[in-house]
């Protein structure tokens, strides 16, 4: 009986520590949304309001990116966002395409679309170390310099973009020759392929 219990206790620890990894990469997530809200702010000042072009698949498509995209020191995000599914439309986190529909805090999608649920400051992400927001922004920063105008990107020219990954091809070809709709994306071969920001 005692051993059944300390199994018990084991998959009760290993579940609440999974549960804390996904929270802790929605946090980090939402706070790229945020940044790249900032981003697109800058490049359409007379928009600032309108969150209509940050679609669900948009936004998925974004966070590869800056998920991808090495720095300066050569590190990525691919630690955090560690999750990616080759699927029809492009790479796809899954932890983070599971939970956008009801579990994001400070922002929602409603008929596909952007909205903001609360006013965000820098104490909404305190869940996160200032190195955590640093190398995110360092992420953003490095796509920003890569392509400033990926931003302005429409949902299915990201979708294109995406589509020249090796990565994302290699997965593909391999969800298609075992007839699924996905096929779970190498994180070493996304850090290995030749990387594509610009159309």
């Amino acid at each position: 009986m005692e051993v059944v219990i300390s199994h018990n206790l084991v998959f009760i620890y290993i579940e609440q520590f999974m549960k804390n990894q996904v929270a802790h990469k929605i946090l980090s997530f939402e706070y790229i949304l945020a940044k790249l809200i900032e981003w697109y702010s800058c490049m359409k000042p007379s928009k600032k309001a309108d969150l209509s072009s940050f679609t669900r698949l948009k936004v998925l498509k974004l966070l590869f990116f800056v998920a991808a995209i090495k720095q300066d020191n050569g590190s990525d995000l691919l630690d955090i966002f560690d999750n990616f599914y080759a699927m029809q439309h492009g790479p796809v986190e899954s932890d983070i395409y599971n939970s956008i529909i009801n579990e994001l805090k400070y922002f929602s999608f409603k008929d596909r679309d952007l909205c903001i649920n609360s006013s965000i400051n820098e104490d909404s992400f305190a869940g996160l170390t200032e190195e955590e927001k640093k190398t995110i922004t360092n992420s953003i920063s490095a796509l920003r310099a890569a392509n400033n105008e990926i931003i302005l990107y429409s949902a299915s020219q990201l979708v294109n973009l995406s589509h020249r990954w090796e990565s994302w091809k290699t997965a593909i070809a391999i969800a298609d020759i075992l007839g699924k709709g996905s096929e779970k994306m190498s994180i070493k071969l996304i850090r290995e392929s030749e990387q594509y920001f610009s159309i």
